[in-house]
């Protein structure tokens, strides 16, 4: 089970400084190349008058109001911040969080320390959630939910292939969506791939709804050739 989406905060700069704010930087065979977060179509325009082109296409979804409360008793959520699970201490709960997501998303797809560290700050407030089965056996999936004003984005969601089906990424999400509640949001968003038919018959049973218009996520080398820069 697998989703994510990337919310961008408000940038007015133009030009690399925007590109080095909105994009990650991944390295995909030895080259050093920017990615964007998940972009509505009118947005991939800038980036497209750049260089920049499609890689991934995705679905979005949206959720308004409260999640039922159908989730499992012995599946239960703590939260942590970006900074926090980044800590020393933390490492190993670091290291079993990204083994977990290298489960769901395919390479280049997986996050690294860095990338997620970049999906946190992509909103104005975040948490990470762990699941964890009682008693505890160890880290069964995570999510990151992040919340600009009254809107709530599930920006990632990924359970251990040999946990799925147990109600875990149904406890990630409720859990997901009563904390952004608390801090205001009343909507609640998601996208996933147009193929990945386990997460949106997910989606749909929590409630959420497709909407209309598709994302996009886009790439360009960091350094082009000088005769085609922009």
């Amino acid at each position: 089970m697998s989703a994510g989406v990337t919310a961008l905060r408000g940038d007015g700069r133009s030009g690399p400084a925007k590109m080095r704010s909105m994009c990650s930087v991944v390295t995909i065979g030895g080259c050093d190349t920017y990615r964007t977060p998940a972009l509505s179509t009118a947005d991939a325009r800038w980036f497209q008058e750049r260089g920049f082109v499609t890689v991934q296409s995705l679905v979005v979804l949206q959720h308004d109001g409260s999640i039922r409360n159908d989730v499992s008793d012995t599946i239960n959520c703590r939260d942590v911040t970006c900074r926090q699970v980044m800590l020393r201490p933390q490492r190993q709960l670091l290291a079993a969080v990204l083994a977990i997501d290298a489960e769901s998303f395919a390479a280049p797809w997986n996050l690294s320390r860095e990338t997620l560290r970049h999906a946190c700050r992509a909103t104005s407030e975040h948490r990470i959630l762990v699941a964890h089965g009682i008693p505890d056996t160890g880290p069964l999936g995570y999510a990151i939910v992040g919340r600009v004003g009254m809107h709530a984005y599930l920006q990632r969601l990924a359970v251990s292939t040999a946990q799925r089906r147990r109600g875990v990424a149904k406890r990630l999400v409720h859990d997901a969506a009563r904390w952004a509640a608390t801090r205001g949001a009343t909507t609640m968003l998601v996208n996933t791939e147009p193929a990945n038919d386990a997460a949106r018959a997910l989606y749909r049973t929590l409630g959420f709804v497709l909407l209309p218009d598709p994302l996009v996520v886009l790439e360009r080398a960091v350094h082009l050739p000088e005769r085609t820069h922009r």
